[in-house]
């Protein structure tokens, strides 16, 4: 129990690559990765077994491949920014373009393909933790200032918090998520039987390429409307809601369930909205860990998150960080038995 360490391989530049584990006195385990500061594995225990609830792979030279944010935590800004481009204090700062013309998840070199360093490390069996950090330069794929993040991954109970922490030099946008996918079956099955639940009756709607049109909208009774619990299904989702809460409140924002494995998390967030995403991207046969095959739908994410694309709608709230201010957000995913009701009740 606590944690420990071990290495994972080597990036071609030669940068070491280490694994964490957290382990702590109620059985649970969590592996985070210094490579994009990833969390790779999250065991569960059962009355049986455990059950490893977020998809991934074996190898450091599959997440170098991956180009599906397996895990990894995902900035400067999480989700996509409109032609790459945006304007700051007068200044038109042109990023790099990695979907089409777009920016999405910080780039070619955002923080999930960067080795992150060791900051701080909790051995306590109740509790471990372990802080990563990285410095992300200023001008690094064209966005201003020199900026400091960090990390904390704790795990407590059944519970893994997760806090993002950063100071600037000069004002910049910083929206940072986590980008793990999740299956309360364990890996290898679909979770189109997976109920979900969400505390936001508002979306932002976007266009053909994913970017939000400004307009937020009210979708009761639409089949993007999880307020009560409702089956994933076969309907693909990738879209942006928005929750009702105060600046830096921790509030309930999701629950996601399995009738299967009788296993709830529920996630609560600071932050002001969350990304739904049913992993349709994925290619289908993609190898994943444990000899496990991985497909459209064989995970979800829900990625706490400012609003996308704010740095170009001022009617959204801002994401940017300027000198002498503190980013911090965090997010619980919190795991309990729940007993699924009979359909005739």
């Amino acid at each position: 129990m606590g944690v420990s360490c071990r290495s994972w391989g080597f990036t071609p530049a030669g940068a070491e690559v280490q694994l964490f584990t957290l382990k702590n006195s109620s059985g649970c385990k969590a592996d985070i990765l210094t490579f994009g500061a990833a969390l790779i594995g999250l065991e569960i225990p059962r009355e049986d077994n455990t059950i490893d609830v977020v998809l991934g792979f074996d190898s450091l030279e599959e997440y170098m491949n991956d180009g599906n944010y397996m895990g990894a935590t995902v900035g400067r800004v999480a989700g996509r920014i409109s032609n790459a481009s945006f304007n700051l204090d007068g200044q038109k700062i042109r990023l790099d373009s990695n979907e089409g013309p777009n920016h999405l998840h910080g780039g070619k070199n955002g923080f999930s393909s960067r080795v992150w360093e060791i900051a701080a490390c909790n051995r306590n069996e109740e509790a471990p933790a372990i802080t990563l950090s990285l410095h992300s330069p200023d001008g690094t794929n064209g966005y201003p200032g020199n900026l400091l993040v960090e990390t904390t991954f704790t795990l407590k109970g059944t519970t893994l918090r997760i806090d993002y922490r950063a100071i600037t030099d000069q004002p910049t946008p910083l929206n940072m998520t986590s980008h793990a996918y999740f299956n309360l079956n364990g890996n290898g099955c679909k979770i189109n039987n997976h109920e979900l639940k969400l505390h936001a009756i508002k979306s932002a709607a976007t266009d053909k390429a994913m970017i939000p049109t400004g307009e937020i909208n009210n979708i009761s009774g639409t089949a993007a409307d999880f307020t009560q619990f409702t089956p994933l299904g076969n309907t693909a989702q990738d879209r942006f809601y928005v929750l009702d809460n105060e600046q830096g409140e921790l509030v309930p924002a999701a629950i996601g369930r399995c009738n299967e494995s009788g296993l709830e998390m529920e996630i609560l967030t600071t932050q002001p909205g969350m990304q739904l995403y049913t992993a349709d991207g994925i290619a289908p046969g993609t190898a994943g860990k444990k000899g496990s095959l991985y497909g459209p739908r064989y995970g979800f994410c829900i990625e706490p998150m400012g609003y996308p694309d704010a740095v170009n709608h001022p009617e959204f709230p801002s994401v940017i960080l300027n000198p002498g201010e503190k980013y911090h957000h965090s997010t619980e995913y919190r795991f309990r038995n729940f007993t699924a009701v009979p359909e005739n009740d």
